[in-house]
């Protein structure tokens, strides 16, 4: 995995990682037997909603695992994961990375948690794992975007490292419509 190389015009080659191992937190690619637990959260709005999850049903999620993810992850537009408690055997969340721009070295990060799974630490062991994966593939900048209010995502990017660059104006959906968002972003050399 490399970085671009902007004089000879090559794009960079970090892939998304299939799964990451976080202590007792496995980060992997959602399946069948998972729509049925992490719906609810698509259409909650203390979940979803803060997370701008299209707020969709079990049917619709089955279609879009099937017939939508492959081909956004080969584009490099969105790999989705959900977080497992693998001592447990529970779902404790999701998170993705997505717009992974080949030219300048960029993705995405996004991040929800079942209201259960808050304050444990574990959206933040997440995020830094899979910040660390895509730095250490070649990624310059990780960037995350949060409601404006959102504190505890706030924070959870902030103890990171995360710096806050500023506002875009009606960015993310929430509430049934377009919000601010404030851009959050980990360059590789902050870390």
């Amino acid at each position: 995995m490399s970085r671009s190389d902007h004089a000879s015009g090559e794009m960079s080659t970090y892939r998304f990682p299939d799964e990451v191992a976080v202590d007792e937190l496995l980060v992997r690619g959602p399946v069948d037997a998972d729509i049925e637990e992490i719906a609810p959260a698509f259409r909650d709005p203390a979940v979803g909603g803060e997370a701008s999850l299209p707020p969709v049903d079990a049917d619709t999620l089955r279609v879009m695992l099937h017939d939508q993810l492959p081909g956004m992850r080969a584009q490099g537009l969105l790999a989705a994961y959900v977080i497992e408690d693998k001592q447990a055997g529970t779902l404790l969340g999701g998170t993705s990375l997505h717009h992974f721009d080949p030219l300048r070295d960029v993705v995405e990060i996004g991040y929800w948690l079942f209201l259960e799974a808050r304050g444990r630490g574990v959206a933040t062991r997440v995020v830094r794992a899979l910040t660390e994966h895509a730095l250490g593939g070649g990624i310059w900048r990780v960037e995350a975007h949060v409601r404006i209010g959102n504190t505890a995502s706030e924070r959870v990017l902030e103890r990171l490292g995360f710096e806050r660059e500023g506002v875009k104006r009606k960015y993310l959906r929430h509430g049934g419509g377009r919000v601010d968002a404030t851009l959050f972003a980990l360059l590789a050399d902050d870390a």
